[in-house]
């Protein structure tokens, strides 16, 4: 403060009340009710009420304090994802137990056949399964990467000049039995070496097949998935297009010299 300046006049806030009325505090009644002595931030005191922490147990909302409640669809939701990922964990624990798993869907598919042939009824169904059945089957005999592709690819750079892709050369190799069976000889050729690598996985295979078997036995429980057929004209015709795809992969095994099965050796294929 300036030596030569005056100091501010010690001022009241409160405005001058008739004579003998108390004016040295803040009034009991009125406007100025409740309002701390002194003016400015300094002299104020917290409002009994504001010590008071409201949160949503304390009657602050919309829905006066109360927990909030889910619908159905969450609480559904929430279930599934749980049971999901129970389910997800024991998927992956079985992985490993290859002929425990088989025998599991084994045993499922025996009760399926016994509905079918005891009840004599679902022909239809049964022959659905068996159907995508071997479409999983050949699935899981064939080469993730056709060596086809690859042989078409190195016939059209050698049209265009190119080198061609590695291993496509132009030798021949041995036909029939004797082509399919080198696929187990660790031949010492300069050849590249391509791991066999399956199309369908076994795992997924199983999984697969077990999910349509389980369906399939679930479609027994009603009459209304028995459609009316003539059963033997259905087995001809799976038989028959069994013998005809089969034939086909073993001609497509023999050609390229892979054998879909770990025998204990390595296979190699891609080449004619």
């Amino acid at each position: 403060m300036n030596p030569g300046s005056q100091p501010y006049p010690n001022v009241s806030p409160y405005p001058t009340s008739a004579p003998g009325v108390q004016t040295n505090g803040p009034p009991t009644a009125g406007p100025g009710a409740g309002f701390p002595p002194r003016s400015g931030l300094a002299g104020m005191q917290p409002h009994s009420l504001s010590s008071t922490p409201i949160g949503p147990g304390s009657g602050a909302g919309l829905r006066g304090g109360l927990p909030e409640e889910k619908n159905v669809a969450q609480l559904v939701r929430e279930n599934t994802n749980v049971y999901a990922r129970r389910f997800q964990a024991l998927l992956d624990r079985s992985t490993p137990h290859v002929a425990e798993r088989w025998m599991f869907t084994g045993g499922i598919f025996l009760l399926f056949a016994l509905n079918v042939i005891l009840r004599q009824g679902w022909y239809i169904v049964c022959y659905a399964l068996a159907i995508y059945a071997l479409n999983l089957f050949l699935a899981f005999l064939q080469p993730r990467f056709d060596p086809s592709l690859a042989e078409d690819l190195a016939a059209d750079e050698a049209e265009e000049g190119g080198p061609g892709l590695p291993g496509a050369g132009n030798s021949k190799s041995p036909s029939g039995l004797r082509g399919l069976m080198n696929g187990f000889s660790s031949s010492s050729e300069d050849e590249e070496f391509r791991p066999f690598i399956r199309r369908l996985p076994e795992f997924k295979f199983w999984y697969s097949a077990t999910k349509a078997t389980v369906i399939a036995l679930a479609c027994t429980i009603t009459r209304a998935t028995d459609v009316p057929v003539y059963w033997p004209i259905l087995l001809i015709y799976f038989l028959t297009l069994f013998g005809l795809t089969m034939r086909r992969q073993i001609q497509h095994m023999i050609k390229y010299r892979y054998v879909p099965f770990d025998l204990g050796k390595k296979t190699r294929y891609g080449r004619k």
